[in-house]
């Protein structure tokens, strides 16, 4: 079948199918509407039925590790989006999440394709000063002097980037982040689950989405005898250096008001029965939790960092405390425990409210619908 006028035959390339399921069905569904044909480019996982489902195609990445560092193994992954991007005659290519960013960007200018990346978050590597940084760095502007554009989730991390000269200013931009659909999370009414508090926190269970911090103030609630649970919803995620121990864990839940749930793909049940949602992360790009949370109307607490500050007007729809501060963070929940119910529901309405003027799904699809179309 001919292509529509201006249609383009889009790749969009993540470090799992799973990511393209949760960040970008609503981009990937839009772009099929709009008469462009979407190759869905990934490592398989069980997440692929849903992509295909919407109409796009889907082609499985063999090289790709998300947390190996094999120089041979890196190049393959080059080569492998270099052959994928060529065979499959692609117009431009749309690229999330590091690996992908960096390797997709320059398999793309070698195949003489124009590219978007899109930085997400910064993660383990930069928020800890080594080797394997200083390396990241490096290649991240390698590669980014030969993408087209290059969108940021929160004016530090483009901030960042342009003053260690990683990215120019003229070709970065701002994009608020992945967007949420406000139908799909939309307030709900809570059940009735007695007279307990229970504050949410969704996230891989990593030092650095300040998961410490957190078992930490769990204590200090139950010594402060707040009838209060904190439910845990995330992976363990061993294989990054920044997991916590399932010891730690253990010993977490051992105190009696720490529920752990594992990984679950009903998240969206979760928000809707918490009070407060959490998250007492170091750094983000724009936390996907933190906008669900907005869109159901839940108020927020969260930290003073990049990505996470962009989700609170303080004391409107949330608080924030400092990162890494344990006792901060414990007087923040008792804070949100002890107020009014009318104050929390008027905190979660305000919250919807920015999600639907800031964060809403369409925007941030007529940022990439703009780029598109520029290329």
């Amino acid at each position: 079948m001919a292509k529509q006028a201006n249609a383009k035959k889009i790749g969009i390339v993540l470090n799992t199918a799973w990511n393209i399921v949760n960040f970008r069905l609503g981009l990937i569904k839009q772009l099929i509407a709009d008469g462009h044909e979407v190759v869905a480019i990934a490592p398989a996982d069980e997440y692929v039925p849903q992509i295909e489902a919407l109409g796009a195609r889907f082609l499985a990445l063999n090289q790709l590790e998300r947390k190996g560092s094999n120089p041979l193994r890196e190049m393959k992954l080059c080569r492998e989006l270099y052959k994928v991007f060529k065979q499959e005659q692609l117009d431009l290519v749309l690229l999330y999440t590091i690996k992908p960013n960096i390797y997709g960007a320059l398999a793309a200018k070698w195949a003489g394709i124009p590219s978007i990346c899109t930085v997400t978050g910064l993660g383990y590597t930069f928020l800890h000063d080594n080797m394997v940084s200083k390396l990241a760095q490096r290649l991240y502007k390698y590669a980014f002097k030969r993408a087209s554009w290059v969108a940021f989730q929160n004016r530090d991390d483009r901030q960042l980037f342009i003053d260690r000269g990683l990215v120019a200013q003229e070709k970065s931009l701002l994009i608020p982040g992945s967007g949420i659909n406000t139908q799909v999370f939309a307030p709900v009414e809570q059940q009735d689950k007695g007279a307990g508090f229970s504050f949410l926190f969704v996230g891989r269970l990593l030092k650095d989405k300040g998961v410490n911090e957190l078992l930490e103030a769990a204590r200090q609630l139950q010594q402060a005898q707040a009838d209060a649970q904190i439910w845990v919803v995330g992976a363990m995620d061993p294989d990054n250096p920044a997991c916590i121990s399932a010891e730690t864990l253990a010993q977490a839940q051992a105190l009696g008001n720490l529920q752990y749930f594992g990984r679950s793909d009903k998240v969206k049940d979760f928000i809707g029965q918490a009070d407060v949602v959490v998250l007492p992360s170091y750094r983000e790009g724009l936390p996907r939790v933190m906008l669900e949370a907005l869109a159901m109307g839940k108020a927020v607490l969260t930290t003073e960092v990049a990505g996470c500050r962009e989700t609170v007007e303080e004391g409107q729809n949330g608080f924030m405390v400092p990162a890494k501060d344990a006792d901060s963070l414990a007087k923040a929940m008792l804070k949100m425990y002890q107020l009014p119910k009318e104050q929390l529901e008027k905190m979660g309405a305000k919250g919807r409210e920015m999600a639907l003027e800031r964060f809403d799904e369409q925007i941030i699809i007529q940022h990439y619908k703009r780029l598109i179309k520029e290329l």
